[in-house]
Order: C-alpha cells, then sequence, then structure tokens
C-alpha cells in the first residue's frame, strides 16, 4: 500500500505519524495502542501515546483502520472487510477467521438497518485448529 497516496486519497494531512502507524499495522495482524506505542517509541522517543490513539482515532474515522475489544483491550487491525476475529482463551492471541457474515448483514438490512460495519468477535480455545492448520496447512 502506498500509504502518502492512501492518505491524501482519504483527504489526510502525511504526518511521519500517521505513516508510521500504518507501516506497524499493514504488516498483518492486530495491536493495541500500546503495542503500537512501545514499537515507536523505539526509532521515535519523542512521541506520545496521546498522539499513537489521536492518530489510530483519525485512521479508524477514514476507514483505513477498524478496531474492536476483546478481552478488556482495543485492538486496531487494517480495515479488510468483514471477517470474525476470534480470540483464542487459551493462547491470548487473536485469529482472524473468513467467514461468509453476508447472511447477517442482510438479514440487518431486510430489518432496515443500514450496515456500515459489522464487527463479530468470537471467544474460543484454538489450539486445536492450530494444529490442525500447521498439519493440513490450511488457512484459518
Amino acid at each position: 500500500m502506498d500509504f502518502v497516496e492512501e492518505l491524501k486519497r482519504r483527504g489526510l494531512k502525511v504526518t511521519p505519524q500517521r505513516i508510521a502507524v500504518l507501516r506497524i499495522i499493514s504488516q498483518g495482524g492486530h495491536f493495541s495502542g500500546e503495542q503500537i506505542y512501545d514499537t515507536l517509541k523505539k526509532n521515535e522517543p519523542s512521541i506520545s501515546l496521546s498522539t499513537v490513539y489521536n492518530t489510530l482515532e483519525t485512521l479508524k474515522q477514514t476507514g483505513l483502520l477498524r478496531s474492536f475489544e476483546a478481552n478488556g483491550v482495543t485492538w486496531y487491525e487494517v480495515n479488510k472487510g468483514s471477517h470474525v476475529n476470534v480470540f483464542c482463551t487459551d493462547t491470548n492471541t487473536i485469529i482472524d477467521a473468513n467467514v461468509d457474515l453476508k447472511s447477517i448483514e442482510d438479514k440487518l438490512e431486510e430489518m432496515g438497518f443500514k450496515v456500515s460495519m459489522l464487527s463479530v468477535i468470537a471467544y474460543a480455545e484454538c489450539k486445536e485448529v492450530r494444529r490442525r492448520k500447521v498439519v493440513e496447512n490450511q488457512p484459518i
């Protein structure tokens, strides 16, 4: 992703903080604000935690990122559309599960809701799924 062009396309000013946050999150996965702050602080000691959270909020409002809460923590990820975030209670990790959520969105639309984002978080034990993924080499 060309971060500079993407920020400009969404009408945002290109700042070093926004570029730095996007670089971290675009690596894939789920990050708390504190994890992003700790990573950035290593190379940019003057950055503040409030700057990180303000940047995350701005990027979320423009649709580049999305957030969800799991296990008492707000997690951020690249906005890649509707999917299920599975919080693994046995490993304290989060896995993206590509599940077709269209029927839920359709049902909500039938009820008169205009769905702008669907966030589904499941809490589950994941050891067996991870083992099977390694054995079968299948995406989760």
